[in-house]
């Protein structure tokens, strides 16, 4: 494919209908009968000589309405709702207090999330899609392994840059090497939805419902910067589709990690309030994701609401926890990367065992929420506190590198606070980050974190006007 994951075009679902097979499987329905069959679809989609791609379009319809109305097996080991007061019923008995936290606190943890998102991000961007083995090689011979600064086109000999295959100054990928960056953090799907959530709640108010969250999107991002899920939910929308349904119709992407990138936000206005900014989370994560991936994003808006006044990572991810179904692929994932560490394994051991257990060669893996969330953890609990440390312990696993290391980035950001980040991470932002968010194209970070902080107190007054002239259609009802 000239481009990566379909993203050059809104592809067929001929494209995508084996993917929704494993999708299928994971949720325990009765669909191994159809293997073969979703798999012989997608592949001749992706072929040279590939001629009835109607015709093949309408298989692929018929296999998705079989797979969405296969019965659940009867024996299952989780218990994973999409719906809200299910998702309550399913997490873990603890108790839950709001912690108070001074305004000088928050104001310095959320510009810490804000700068410790874009900086994780700009780390794992160019580095997305490289397989562990020659990003590993790669970094030793560059001298950054462990990983401690930025990756430049200046580390690359031509020798490198041949056996590697890697690309400078592309702008079809759009993965800029660090030193390749014009004075400000560059536009990424990543930062992208920070900033599109920011100006939601500004225009729709803290109590925005799923709806807005849809309107916003198809108002204030183009379409061909929304990927996977989000470009699904997208289409759905436009087909005249709410929320979840947009989420769940021909999406195989429903428990990727798209809904996960857009959770910070939702911390930083809860600033020690995790079951509100779990509960925000889950009305931006409905419209795209269901099961754990709706999960990944309440997991992770819980633990920066948690950031915002703890100091130590293992009290912020048991605070994830609490907010998400016990009994859930994800939780169990989470638990079972804290057993590695308990156990004394070492990261490059975690690191090995993570690719042992997923395959990156399967792109539906390589964009789980599953082995990206343990990623995510185990990069927290071996970084000792250290800002640096954890993203790039991040990056060294592989998988969705920016994804994870912006995740990352933004929770550390958030405990440590703006003291807690190098100078050699954000002198190359220039202060200043771009969207292509309408209205947002570029932004002052510290201007992003003062408004953020003002949603947190509650002292943004909603565009009503906005939202009555917009009340007319059923998509949004």
């Amino acid at each position: 494919m000239k481009h990566f994951m379909e993203n050059d075009m809104f592809a067929l679902y001929t494209a995508r209908v084996y993917y929704d097979w494993q999708q299928a499987r994971d949720e325990g329905r009765d669909v191994a009968h159809l293997e073969e069959v979703c798999k012989a679809i997608q592949k001749r989609f992706y072929s040279d000589d590939r001629q009835d791609s109607i015709g093949d379009l309408e298989v692929a319809y018929a296999l998705e309405r079989k797979m969405r109305e296969a019965p659940i097996k009867e024996k299952t080991d989780h218990v994973e709702p999409s719906v809200y007061e299910e998702i309550l019923q399913e997490r873990p008995e603890k108790k839950r207090e709001i912690a108070n936290i001074p305004d000088k606190t928050i104001k310095d943890r959320i510009l810490g999330g804000w700068t410790g998102r874009i900086v994780g991000c700009l780390l794992g961007k160019p580095l997305e899609f490289w397989k562990h083995e020659n990003l590993l090689n790669m970094l030793k011979e560059i001298g950054n392994y462990p990983v401690n600064r930025y990756v430049s086109t200046k580390d690359f000999t031509p020798d490198m840059i041949e056996k590697y295959n890697i690309k400078t100054g592309s702008p079809l990928i759009k993965q800029p090497w660090i030193d390749e960056l014009k004075g400000y953090a560059p536009t990424d799907d990543d930062t992208n939805y920070t900033v599109l959530n920011l100006k939601l709640m500004e225009e729709f108010g803290y109590d925005f419902d799923p709806g807005d969250v849809l309107f916003a999107w198809i108002n204030w991002v183009p379409a061909g910067l929304c990927f996977t899920a989000e470009r699904i939910a997208y289409k759905n929308v436009l087909r005249g589709l709410s929320a979840p349904a947009t989420a769940t119709f021909q999406n195989p992407y429903r428990e990727w990690v798209g809904a996960q990138i857009r959770a910070e936000m939702f911390g930083w206005v809860n600033p020690g309030n995790t079951v509100a900014a779990a509960e925000a989370a889950f009305r931006d994560a409905c419209v795209s994701h269901t099961r754990n991936g709706i999960y990944g994003e309440m997991f992770t808006a819980a633990m920066v609401a948690a950031a915002m006044h703890l100091t130590d990572v293992r009290e912020i991810i048991e605070a994830g926890l609490a907010e998400i179904p016990e009994n859930s692929r994800l939780t169990k994932a989470v638990r079972s990367a804290i057993a590695e560490f308990d156990s004394g394994m070492t990261l490059e051991e975690s690191i090995e065992a993570l690719h042992n257990q997923h395959d990156e060669y399967n792109i539906f893996e390589w964009c789980h929420i599953v082995p990206n969330e343990k990623i995510v953890v185990l990069s927290l609990l071996h970084s000792g506190g250290d800002f640096s440390r954890a993203i790039g312990n991040c990056v060294s696993f592989a998988f969705d590198t920016d994804s994870n290391a912006a995740v990352v980035g933004a929770i550390m950001g958030t405990l440590l606070g703006t003291a807690g980040i190098e100078e050699k991470w954000t002198m190359p932002l220039g202060g200043r980050l771009g969207s292509t968010v309408l209205g947002e194209e570029m932004n002052r970070i510290e201007d992003l974190a003062e408004r953020t902080f003002k949603i947190a107190k509650r002292e943004v007054t909603p565009n009503t006007e906005i939202k009555d002239e917009y009340r007319y259609s059923e998509t949004f009802a």
